[in-house]
């Protein structure tokens, strides 16, 4: 996506209106590797790229930017992003979505299952304590319920095998 592109769809974007940027670290090259990027193909690197790090604050907040939208940006690697982009005025709020809790994933569980019955905490407990706090990402319970979502029984049945391979995963981490 070229500079003139978001710039247009955030300026037409209808007013209080939310935005997503998603995976914002992705969208753009840091100014480290742009610099070694232009300094291994001079000009021919000019027409490679689509947006610049330049193009993006321009749109955020440059002349042409507009008010009365909410603007989300996320990322999984928040000490990749230049310090430009989130500097405070640009970014007003930062909030880390960190792994769940055992709390959280017993509410999850008795949420996905309301009409289960799951309401009688211990079925939710179980999962919770099976699963353990600070190991998985809300994302990663909830495709997991999905798969299982016929039956919260199924769900603690493949439990077991769920939590070998997200520790697996975060060792590979």
């Amino acid at each position: 996506m070229s500079a003139d592109r978001l710039d247009h769809l955030l300026t037409h974007a209808p007013l209080k209106s939310i935005i997503l940027l998603e995976d914002i670290d992705a969208a753009l090259p840091s100014r480290e590797e742009s610099i070694n990027l232009a300094q291994r193909y001079g000009r021919a690197y000019e027409g490679m790229q689509g947006l610049t790090m330049s193009g993006l604050l321009n749109a955020l907040d440059g002349v042409a930017s507009t008010d009365g939208r909410i603007l989300f940006m996320t990322t999984n690697y928040v000490d990749r992003l230049d310090p430009a982009l989130v500097r405070p005025g640009r970014v007003d709020f930062k909030a880390e979505i960190g792994l769940c809790t055992e709390d959280q994933l017993s509410r999850m569980f008795s949420r996905f299952y309301p009409e289960k019955e799951v309401v009688e905490e211990s079925l939710a407990a179980s999962f919770a304590a099976a699963l353990g706090g600070g190991l998985v990402s809300a994302a990663q319970v909830q495709g997991f319920l999905l798969v299982h979502k016929s039956s919260p029984q199924s769900a603690m049945d493949a439990l077991p095998e769920f939590r070998e391979k997200c520790l697996l995963h975060r060792d590979k981490s």
